[in-house]
């Protein structure tokens, strides 16, 4: 089963974790890491590598960071930098819970894609009154 990681600035990271929670309880092998104001950015870049590692069994890991070039973001390319093609280390950047209810959905079963990810997003992304609209 691959290890999640959830990265953010400021307290999302936990949001998003606890409210995982509601859905399918505690879960193993996932991992959240705030980057809080005071805290250093480059020393960010062993936070997640300890983080990446304690989820890790074996299966690989997806990190999600809360917006892409954010310094969760550019700690990770730091990471990625060192083994670009590491098939193990997948990298999202603009987490939403949709994304991460979908991977908690299947991942103790089945693998999901990249792209079944990214999917998962976009579709939790939408403008309500257009959505009632169209489906009255």
């Amino acid at each position: 089963m691959k290890g999640i990681v959830i990265a953010s600035h400021g307290n999302m990271a936990d949001g998003i974790l606890n409210t995982s929670k509601l859905f399918f309880g505690e879960q193993p092998q996932i991992k959240a890491l705030c980057l809080q104001p005071n805290d250093n950015p480059e020393e960010f870049v062993d936070v997640l590598k300890a983080g990446i590692e304690e989820v890790d069994s074996g299966d690989g890991v997806i990190v999600f960071c809360d917006m892409l070039f954010g310094s969760p973001c550019n700690s990770m390319m730091r990471i990625l930098a060192e083994d670009l093609d590491n098939p193990k280390l997948d990298v999202i950047c603009g987490v939403n819970l949709p994304m991460i209810l979908q991977i908690l959905a299947v991942r103790e079963n089945s693998e999901c894609t990249i792209k079944e990810l990214l999917d998962a997003g976009h579709q939790g992304i939408a403008d309500l009154k257009e959505t009632l609209k169209a489906n009255l």
